[in-house]
């Protein structure tokens, strides 16, 4: 073996390599720490190859993107993006008013709070110099508040804390036309706002979300590294300038009301012909080779499967994204009539009267299914 090119001993620690040859993983803090002695790092025939190994990992380290990122909000979406981020590596705190998600939260080994100035100042000591990056997990009514609201001693607000250079992404289901305003008001005070919609509901953790981003381009390539770690690969694009993320999600779940109305009824149709069909094998045929095969199609058959179908009541609750994008349709003078009609049972199904009917129930039950959304039951 020539000299400069023998394999590196298991000794000696360096950064977060991984050595193959000795399987340990490494720490640069303890560069050297265990070399034996008269090693000399560019001339020692045994570690040459490792000296080498070790500048250009300090070169990338300093060159890395921020990897520490704060999380405010521990509901069902905000505990799945933290704990992903937490299993692929990333430095993450968290906070949450109430102290059961932060109890929670911590059993995953994940900093946790109710402080939020605890939680700042923590962002502050990881991030040294580089922006800080908050993301914002919280309902679209008390995103205003939490970023622009008054500091009030009884109310905790983020807003006080930003300075510039700050980033925020909000990666809740606020409508577009607020995230616009948003970007715009935080960019007076040199804070850089993403507008992320989020998809994936109660599956996302395991099988990565779809994240689609609105917001500065120039600052893209700081948050890009959670987004690809939050996705399931390659499904998060970069949409456009502020508001085209929350936009992009708004019509999706346009067409989600849709899909889960039309799946609803049909298998409404189903369930009353005569040929008293078993419903679990109708969408085991759907599901492969088929045109209308999708995932939706795939928790159908856990519904048909795992469900108290007959005990659920057909009432649908929705959460406003269909309705922004009925009303965006007409603006644009789009025909959104399927969006539109999808809406409005969900709307009819407040009454009890509607509350027996078979589609209703399916889609209440698809909500759950894949969003973790509560059902109401039969009285």
């Amino acid at each position: 073996m020539k000299k400069g090119h023998e394999p590196p001993q298991p000794w000696g620690m360096v950064g977060s390599v991984l050595w193959p040859e000795s399987g340990q993983s490494t720490d640069v803090s303890k560069v050297y720490a265990s070399a034996p002695s008269g090693f000399d790092q560019e001339k020692s025939p045994i570690c040459y190859n490792k000296s080498i190994i070790i500048k250009n990992m300090i070169k990338k380290q300093q060159n890395k993107p921020n990897s520490s990122i704060t999380i405010f909000g521990l509901g069902r979406m905000g505990a799945q993006i933290a704990r992903r981020l937490h299993k692929k590596g990333f430095n993450v705190t968290t906070w949450n008013r109430s102290p059961e998600p932060v109890a929670e939260i911590r059993k995953s080994g994940i900093a946790a709070t109710s402080d939020l100035g605890e939680a700042v100042q923590k962002a502050t000591e990881k991030f040294g110099a580089k922006s800080r990056i908050f993301w914002i997990m919280l309902p679209h009514a008390i995103v205003d508040d939490f970023l622009f609201g008054k500091p009030d001693p009884a109310i905790q607000h983020l807003g006080p804390y930003l300075k510039k250079g700050d980033i925020v992404i909000d990666g809740g289901n606020s409508f577009y036309k607020d995230s616009i305003k948003r970007a715009a008001k935080l960019k007076k005070k040199g804070v850089y706002y993403f507008d992320c919609g989020t998809s994936g509901g109660v599956w996302g953790e395991k099988n990565g979300f779809a994240l689609m981003v609105g917001g500065p381009r120039e600052k893209w390539s700081v948050i890009e590294p959670f987004m690809q770690a939050l996705s399931a690969g390659d499904n998060y694009a970069y949409c456009g300038t502020s508001g085209a993320g929350h936009f992009v999600k708004m019509v999706h779940n346009g067409i989600e009301y849709g899909m889960m109305e039309a799946i609803g009824e049909g298998y409404a149709v189903l369930e009353a012909s005569p040929f008293k069909l078993n419903l679990a094998n109708v969408t085991r045929v759907y599901q492969k080779g088929s045109v209308v095969r999708s995932w939706l199609i795939d928790l159908c058959r856990n519904i048909f499967e795992n469900e108290n179908i007959a005990a659920t009541s057909g009432k649908v609750d929705a959460t406003g994204e269909g309705e922004w994008t009925v009303k965006t349709g007409h603006e644009f003078g789009v025909d959104v009539r399927v969006i539109e009609d999808s809406l409005n049972v969900r709307r009819e199904s407040a009454d009890p009267r509607n509350q027996k009917k078979y589609s209703n129930k399916i889609v209440a039950l698809l909500r759950k299914q894949f969003g973790g959304h509560a059902i109401h039951t039969k009285k």
